[in-house]
This record gives structure tokens, sequence and C-alpha cells, in this order.
């Protein structure tokens, strides 16, 4: 394939440096390319005093843009399609180049076509940094970025981010690439989103791509490992990496969102790993990552992640469970089928929608594959069997109204759940469908990480499956696949300009959290990653308080964490907790749906006891910073009296 359009394309980005004109052969290759371009097109530098031939005349072709012999970097070569003689002799570089480009830009169209640009140039850039690597299939490593960069394209993310994806092994892989030489040719935000990616995929013994070891997670989690030895020390260096990966995160969310890509990109091809190194990785994935993507909304990782993690540690039980579910998937497939065609038929007739000019998605879901397993061993109301859970298939009714010229964002954000709420009445007018007692509302009571829906189970009379049926609009089914992304998207979108990585960060809570429990936690690395799996990765608690709000917390918080996490002043001053409208003991275990309410006195005080029961380690730090405090001023007011008593002593009595 020709290089030229490839060369035509950045020429439109930057007119400054390539100017198409007549087709001349080039001194060195002497291929004959359009002439006034900066570089020759397959990558040879035309210098200053250039020869060449045209019709038996000789004459001078100046370089633009460029000085003659300035000692251009090679990247910078590079990054505008025209590498140098040496770089790519014969063209095939960018040829590579070419062919990647027509696939991968396809996927990037949501893009304007500067910024398109701007994401070819990394390309070109990433094709020479990876030149001549190899991944452990045997496929040019350069597949490896640009999967990761249509995983991230897949999210809408900015441009910045999907040029991060293709970079983001850049530096690690090629010491030639430093931080500085992408931050010139991409900016600083580039440069912020690979500089955290590298700290967060650092090359050591146990955790490097290509390593022979690779230390398990597991084992450091639960504390089955004694503090000493070898398996002790590798823990600690792959909590390092954990710790740099979660602080660079908490600076800027787009590091974990490149990172959830590599990561899953590289679970698609875990079979070329050894089977131990298959173990270990995707435990890391169960453990870690998995809950990563759960805790930003990204359900279009989380679920892949989980389910490729479960086909690798539980090959046995995958199997099985993939066998009953393909024995069920034709009822599926027709139930599903049967309630979109009727759901479709009723929403189209429907007078309101039609003035509305309301576009409709109508899709089904299988429930994935880890999160049925897990569901199915955990609770005890299934007995183990899988016909006994009714959400295994869903229904998804999307619905999209144009906002009217004028109307405000929060009228049309009104609109939109007006609208849900009308087609969720719809369904129950739905023929030959039983069900839709019960109705979880997310809408007005939203889950902690911003999904937002309306969900009711039904079931046909002929074909008794449960299916639920899930009712959002487009901009809640964005955030429900894409998690931050999307609304970061939205956000832009509405006010012309992309978020900056801080204030990103700052709007979601427990990422800023990140810096401060580092903080307080000090060197020890384990202890932070421990308590960041335990208390914002693992499994979650949501309880209402008593103005109808949601409290995100730990499983396995207490009363007692509740009060803190509500405000430090309400668990100094609590008096006694309420659950469910009866009195409850301070270390009553909390469980989703619980009703929580905290009374309090001016005069109650916490008990040092509290410290031995507390079960975050954010509970027990503020009641610490507490009795520290007393404990000073009850320390401070003895200093007054013993000064004033030495005073009294020292006054004569006559």
């Amino acid at each position: 394939m020709s290089a030229a359009p490839l060369i035509v394309r950045i020429a439109a980005a930057q007119p400054g440096f390539f100017r198409p004109c007549l087709r001349l052969p080039c001194a060195t290759c002497h291929r004959s390319w359009p002439t006034k371009l900066t570089v020759c097109v397959v990558g040879c530098i035309a210098a200053a005093s250039t020869l060449v031939q045209r019709r038996g005349a000789r004459r001078v072709i100046r370089c633009r843009g460029l000085p003659p012999n300035a000692g251009v970097s090679r990247w910078i070569l590079v990054s505008r399609g025209t590498p140098c003689q040496e770089d790519d002799p014969d063209g095939s570089l960018m040829k590579q180049v070419s062919e990647i480009w027509l696939d991968l830009e396809p996927k990037l169209m949501y893009l304007p076509q500067e910024e398109r640009l701007e994401a070819l140039s990394a390309l070109c850039v990433a094709a020479l940094a990876h030149k001549g690597q190899k991944r452990k299939s045997g496929e040019p490593y350069l597949i490896h970025p640009v999967a990761v960069a249509e995983l991230l394209a897949s999210l809408k993310v900015q441009v910045d981010v999907v040029i991060g994806g293709l970079l983001h092994d850049t530096v690690e892989d090629n010491p030639e690439v430093e931080f500085s030489v992408l931050e010139s040719l991409f900016g600083r935000d580039v440069r912020q989103i690979v500089e955290g990616e590298t700290k967060a995929s650092k090359k050591t013994k146990m955790g490097g791509r290509g390593s022979e070891q690779f230390s398990s997670l597991n084992s450091m989690i639960f504390g089955q490992l004694r503090e000493s030895g070898i398996e002790f020390s590798k823990a600690r260096l792959q909590a390092e990496n954990l710790r740099d990966m979660f602080l660079a995160m908490a600076d800027d969310y787009r590091v974990i969102l490149v990172k959830l890509a590599d990561r899953l990109h590289n679970m698609r091809t875990l079979q070329y790993m050894p089977e131990k190194k298959r173990q270990n990785i995707a435990a890391e994935t169960l453990a870690v990552f998995a809950p990563l993507a759960h805790r930003l909304g990204v359900w279009l990782f989380k679920t892949e992640l989980e389910d490729l993690s479960f086909k690798h540690l539980y090959p046995t039980e995958f199997a099985e469970l993939d066998k009953l579910l393909s024995k069920r998937r034709a009822q599926y497939s027709s139930t599903l089928s049967a309630a979109a065609r009727d759901f479709k038929e009723i929403l189209k007739q429907d007078q309101k929608i039609q003035d509305q000019n309301v576009k409709l998605r109508i899709t089904g879901r299988e429930k994935g594959m880890y999160s049925l397993w897990y569901k199915i061993g955990l609770k005890p109301k299934y007995k183990n069997n899988i016909d006994n859970v009714d959400d295994i298939i869903a229904l998804r009714v999307v619905l999209h109204a144009d906002q009217l010229p004028g109307e405000a964002d929060t009228d049309y954000e009104a609109r939109s759940n007006e609208l849900c709420y009308h087609a969720l009445s719809l369904a129950y007018s739905l023929p030959d469908w039983e069900g839709g007692e019960s109705v979880k509302d997310y809408i007005s009571y939203p889950k902690p990480n911003g999904y937002r829906s309306l969900h009711v189970t039904c079931m046909h009379k002929d074909n008794p499956v449960p299916l639920e049926i899930q009712i959002r609009s487009r901009q809640m089914h964005d955030v429900a696949e894409y998690g931050m992304a999307a609304h970061l998207t939205y956000k832009g979108a509405q006010h012309g300009e992309a978020d900056k990585p801080s204030s990103a960060s700052r709007r979601v809570a427990w990422l800023a959290s990140l810096a401060e429990k580092d903080g307080e936690l000090g060197a020890d690395s384990m202890q932070f990653v421990q308590e960041v799996l335990r208390e914002e990765l693992g499994e979650r608690c949501y309880v209402f308080l008593r103005d109808h709000k949601i409290l995100n917390l730990s499983r396995g918080c207490t009363v007692l964490d509740a009060a803190f996490k509500i405000h430090t002043e309400v668990g100094i001053h609590m008096r006694y907790p309420e659950v469910n409208g009866q009195l409850v003991p301070l270390f009553y275990k909390l469980e989703n749906g619980d009703r929580v309410n905290i009374v309090t006195c001016p005069s109650s005080r916490p008990k040092r006891e509290w410290l031995q029961q507390c079960f975050l380690r954010s509970t027990r730090s503020k009641l610490s910073a507490y009795f520290r405090k007393k404990q000073e001023t009850v320390v401070d007011l003895a200093a007054v009296w013993a000064t004033a008593a030495t005073a009294v002593a020292a006054v004569p009595l006559f």
C-alpha cells in the first residue's frame, strides 16, 4: 500500500510542513513522490540543496519547514509521518502504519479531524518505538498499543487518552524515548498519562513483562506470607507497584482508564503466558482491576475482566457454567426476541413517544458468567441453582429525545427522566407478560458510581423465564457502560471544553482519599494496598440515610463506621443508632438496603474501647485524633494548674 494517503492526511493537519506539488524522484531513494515536502514520504530527508532530475533538467528543491542538517530528532520526524532513512530504509514502517490506520481511524470518527491526525502522529511514534519488538504470541508488539487505543476509543474518551494508550509502553520499552520527548510532541497531558501508566507498570523481577516470576497477590492480601523470605519480598515489591498505580490514578483518573484497557487486552491474550503466570495475573485482575472498573462504573471492561479471570482461575467451574448456559441460550434468545418485539411495538404506538420524536434502542444482554457464578455461590436463597436467578437475561430499553432549542440542561434531564417513568408504565401493559410488582428505581436513587436506570422483572406466561427490563435515557446508558469517561465526555460537550485531570479527580472523593491514606500510613506499601483493596475496592454495602441519600460503605462496616463516614462530628456526638427503626448496638454490622438513623447529642462523647471495634481505618484514625487532642488538652490544663500552684507558693504570706 502506498504511503501517500497517509502523508496527505498529515499534510492537512500540518500545512506548514507538507506542501504536495509536482511528483519528482527523490535523490536518495529514487522513488517518485510529491516535491516541496519537508521529508520524502518514504523516509528520506530532503537536504537543503537536493538535486533532482526532471525532464533532463537539474533543479534545486529547498527544504521547507526544517533547516538543512539541523539534527532534528528522529521522533519529531516520525511524528510527521516522515521517518529518517535509517529508521525506515525500505518504507515498511510507514506501510505498516498506513495499514493499521485504515482500521483504527473509523473507530476514532467521534473525534474531530484535527484530533484524529494527532492520534495518527502518535501511531507513527509508537510504530518506531516498538519497531522489531514481538509479543509472546509472535505478533508485532505494535498490535498491543493499537488494541489499547481501540478499547479506549470504545469509551469515547478524549484524544489525549487515546494517544496515551498508543504511547503507554514507549518509554518503558524503548530507552531512547523520554517523557520530555512525548511532552514536546503531544503536550503535558499526554506525558502525565504515560508517566503515570509507566509508574504503574514498572518492570520488577516479579511483575514485569517477560518475567519468569510473578508473586501471588492473594497471599499478600490475606496475610498468608510470613514477614521474611523471598516470597514476602516479591509481595512487597508488587505492593509498591500497586501503590504507585493507585497514587498515579489519584492524580489523574485517565491513568487508570489506560491501565484498564491495557490489562483487558493482556487478558484477551493471556493464553500465550506460562500457566503459573496466567494464574497470578488472573488473580491480580480479579482482585484489583475488575473492582477498579466496577468502582469507576466502566461496565464495558468490568464484566469481561471478571469473565476472563474466571476462565483462567476456575476453568472447571467456568466450563460447567458455560455448559449450563449453553443449554438455556436458545430459550433466553426467544424470550429476549419476544420481549423486544412486544415492547418496541407498544412504545412506537404511544402518542407521547411519537410527539417527542423519541428514538428507541432495544437490546438484550446476558449476565456475566463470573457475576452469575459468584451470585449463586454467595447467596443461599438461590440454592446453588441457576434457574433461581431472576436477572440472567435483561432487556435494555434506551430512550433518546433531542434537546429542544433554548431548553435548559436541568429541564432536558427532567424530561428524559419523565420519559423513562412513562415507558415503565407502558411495560405494565405488555400483553401476555406478568410480574413487575417490584421496581428498582436507580433514577431517583442512583448508585454511588453514577449508575441510573429503572429495573423491573417480568415473565411471559408461555415461557417462564424471568426477564429484567432496564429502562434508561441515552446519557444514563452511556454512563452505565462507560462510567466516568462518559460523564466527562458529556460535561465537555456541554461546556465546550474538556475537564482538567485535577478537577476530575476531586469530583470522585475516594480517588482523592488515596493520597490522604498514603500519607497517614507512611511508607508501608503493604498496609496501604491492603487498606485500598478492602475499604475502597472490596465488596460494597449501600445503606439509606434518613434524608434518603445513599451511603456507600465497605462490606463489613458497622453503624459506628457509618456515623463517622457521614461526618466526624456525627460520630463524636453519636448518642445511639437506629437501623430500620430499631435500636442497635454501635457495632451492628450493616447490610445492603438498611435504613440508618444516627441520633446525636452535644454532650455525648466516644469511648476508648471503640478503637478496638472499628472496621474502617478511617474511623480509627478519626477516633485516635480525637483522643490525642483530648490528651493534649488535659496536659495543657495540668501545666496551667502547675504554673498557678507554683506562683501561689512563691507569694509571701506576710
